[in-house]
């Protein structure tokens, strides 16, 4: 039955592992060539999680942001996570000692695998909440480990003509917003 839900868990994951690999390498070259190396890239992706912020924790940084400032604008970028975790609470009131890291590592991504509530035959709910749960930050954390690497051998963006990882930044939502929309 474990062999069966975390092959479940591994093959539900792949859509995300696709564009967390990409996301997550793109976090880490802009990381890495804003000063900070593959452990602080290691680092943030575990121990904060939250791509979106990771992103936007480049520029608080490098600017000096002050802890207020940073405390404001990441209750500002994460706040959506409130509203749809309430939806979540049925599925995670008896998740017993998965319960936290199922909490902390809930993203938009793994929400959107997770919220219609169904799991597949066989195989243990909660562990199989877990694993997708797991798998997906391990694919976030994977992909920055790798773009920071990347980065300490790629030349910098500014010689490619972009002058900071926000035109890269914009490129990319455009990109998939015009997917969406296509």
């Amino acid at each position: 039955m474990k062999i069966q839900t975390v092959k479940a868990a591994f093959y539900k994951s792949i859509p995300v592992m696709a564009g967390y690999l990409v996301l997550g390498t793109g976090f880490g070259i802009l990381l890495r060539n804003a000063g900070y190396g593959v452990l602080w890239a290691a680092a943030m992706s575990l121990f904060i999680y939250a791509g979106s912020m990771q992103y936007v924790g480049v520029g608080l940084l490098t600017g000096g942001a002050s802890v207020l400032t940073t405390v404001i604008t990441t209750i500002m970028v994460n706040a959506r996570h409130l509203f749809y975790s309430i939806s979540m609470v049925d599925q995670y009131k008896d998740a017993g000692k998965y319960k936290p890291y199922m909490i902390f590592a809930l993203t938009d991504e793994t929400y959107s695998l997770l919220c219609d509530g169904r799991t597949p035959h066989g195989a243990d709910p909660d562990l199989f909440r877990f694993l997708l749960s797991l798998f997906n930050q391990s694919y976030w954390v994977t992909g920055s480990v790798l773009g920071s690497l990347l980065g300490s051998v790629l030349p910098s963006p500014a010689l490619w003509g972009c002058r900071s990882g926000g035109a890269i930044l914009s490129s990319v939502f455009w990109r998939e917003l015009c997917c969406i929309w296509s």
